[in-house]
């Protein structure tokens, strides 16, 4: 183009640096403004329908907008008017694709699968084909171990949470030695095996659901001895056995595996920083949550954090202390957020039940696996505090 040439962008296109941003503030306003939708507080991206008036009572919905696709969990009522203002403001659209047993749909790189009573399945959509060993002899096994290992972590962080501790230290190693690609391809020829190993959904009962968070934290167990942190949430239905044993039945909602960045000079610091990372995602959830219960008329969902080490329950529920006191921020503010009753509960547990385990550990227990298999956990509870009921 000649000099001094202004170019007129009609429509966003890949490899415009500004396009994303065209994109958001265009389609996600749309959501905002012409259906009704409030943005969740857990993803930008994730949108509710807002209070109901009287010409969008039946409208119901919830979104997920990516930057190809959309996700909806929606009524007849709401897709209807979905279209109709799509076409009032000239916005171009995939044809909708029904989710049915006998339809599958591909998102965000992975595929949902309809089994009989309205169970979803959540696989990786194509990328476990490409998965291959780490040959050890080449001279390039570091940038294979790179490749390798990425592709192995992205379907461990979208349908396979068991991989997660492991891909999360190989991401650890700059320069893999044998030992480390040995560890790696032990991994992913697990994965390479389990292409349609994935989470399985069922329904909850909302009005008697509870969010649990299970957290873990391993002490210097990394090669350059940091920490490993880990947790996992569960929105669940619970029961409680006469055995001072509880059972969960329900779905696989977050879940983590990272190196803790800051310094632990004991099991306790490492507990209380997964404690504190599990505690970020699950309010955020928690109040997303509370956003769908007021729009039902429901009441709001419980947060349960549950934790394996004695120490930190009794410093939170008993107003113990530590000679650590730069943890003490940490534990000041869990145990603000409890009397506040954010935190609506918090359970000690058995170690050897403990879904978390299998985030920061090489041999855990097999807890997390038991869940994903049968969606159904029986925990051993050592200790918790009967709470009175508050008052409003």
């Amino acid at each position: 183009y000649p000099e001094g040439t202004l170019l007129h962008v009609i429509k966003p296109l890949y490899g415009i640096a500004e396009a994303g941003v065209h994109w958001w503030t265009t389609y996600h306003g749309h959501h905002c403004k012409e259906l009704n939708m409030s943005t969740s507080t857990y993803d930008p991206c994730l949108l509710v329908t807002n209070a109901v008036t009287n010409t969008d009572a039946d409208a119901d919905a919830i979104a997920d907008a990516d930057a190809d696709a959309d996700v909806f969990g929606l009524v007849a009522t709401f897709s209807s008017l979905e279209e109709k203002k799509l076409e009032i403001a000239q916005f171009r659209s995939k044809p909708k694709t029904v989710l049915m047993p006998d339809v599958q749909l591909d998102f965000n790189g992975c595929t949902l699968t309809m089994t009989d009573k309205a169970t979803l399945n959540l696989t990786q959509k194509g990328q476990g084909g490409k998965i291959k060993l780490v040959d050890i002899r080449t001279s390039d096994r570091a940038q294979q171990y790179t490749e390798q290992r990425t592709r192995g972590a992205y379907i461990a962080s979208t349908c396979q949470p068991e991989a997660s501790f492991d891909l999360s230290i190989a991401a650890q190693a700059q320069q893999p030695s044998n030992e480390d690609i040995t560890t790696l391809n032990k991994r992913l020829k697990w994965q390479m095996e389990s292409l349609n190993r994935g989470l399985r959904y069922i329904p909850v009962d909302l009005i008697n659901a509870k969010l649990l968070v299970f957290v873990d934290g391993s002490f210097a167990n990394n090669s350059d001895l940091s920490s490993q942190l880990g947790f996992i949430l569960m929105l669940v239905n619970e029961s409680t056995n006469a055995n001072s044993t509880f059972t969960v039945r329900g779905n696989v909602i977050h879940y983590s595996s990272t190196k803790c960045k800051r310094v632990t000079r004991s099991v306790l610091a490492s507990k209380i920083y997964g404690m504190v990372n599990g505690f970020d995602i699950g309010i955020a959830i928690t109040t997303t949550l509370r956003m769908i219960t007021e729009h039902l008329g429901l009441a709001a969902v419980p947060l349960i954090i549950c934790t394996d080490l004695y120490s930190l329950y009794k410093c939170l529920v008993k107003l113990g202390t530590t000679k650590e006191k730069r943890l003490m921020i940490d534990i000041m503010a869990l145990r603000q957020s409890y009397e506040r009753r954010e935190i609506t509960e918090i359970r000690w547990i058995n170690g050897d039940d403990n879904p978390a385990d299998t985030f920061t550990k090489a041999s855990p227990n097999r807890a997390l696996e038991r869940f994903i298999d049968s969606n159904e956990l029986t925990v051993q509870i050592e200790g918790w505090v009967q709470r009175p009921m508050a008052s409003h």
